[in-house]
């Protein structure tokens, strides 16, 4: 997947062609997707729990992580929520249906 802001907003803008901000988009993510997804960053940073991922990565790959969780980016396509789910999506090889949210503002 090419890393670019205009892959994710082309994944909006198909998903809603009228760009509303706030619409929950129904999206399959797969692991290249998150990996590309993991490359814009993170709004605020922190340290990262290892033991999280692995944990949301093995239920995954059992078959047992409920679709349904929503990702959210930022106006600058940083994620705000969803950091350990994708990197998990990532790690365990399974794409995973999840909801996403875009143009959040970074200070909310």
């Amino acid at each position: 997947m090419n890393n670019s802001n205009d892959d994710l907003e082309s994944l909006i803008r198909r998903a809603s062609p009228d760009g509303h901000r706030s619409e929950l988009i129904p999206v399959t993510i797969t692991p290249d997707m998150a990996r590309g997804y993991l490359s814009f960053g993170v709004a605020q940073s922190g340290k990262i729990d290892q033991s999280v991922i692995d944990d949301y990565a093995l239920s995954m790959q059992d078959g047992e992580w409920k679709a349904g969780s929503i990702l959210i980016f930022s106006e600058d396509y940083k994620i705000i929520d969803g950091y350990y789910r994708l990197a998990a999506v990532a790690q365990s090889g399974v794409a995973v249906e999840f909801y996403l949210v875009r143009g959040v503002p970074s200070n909310l």
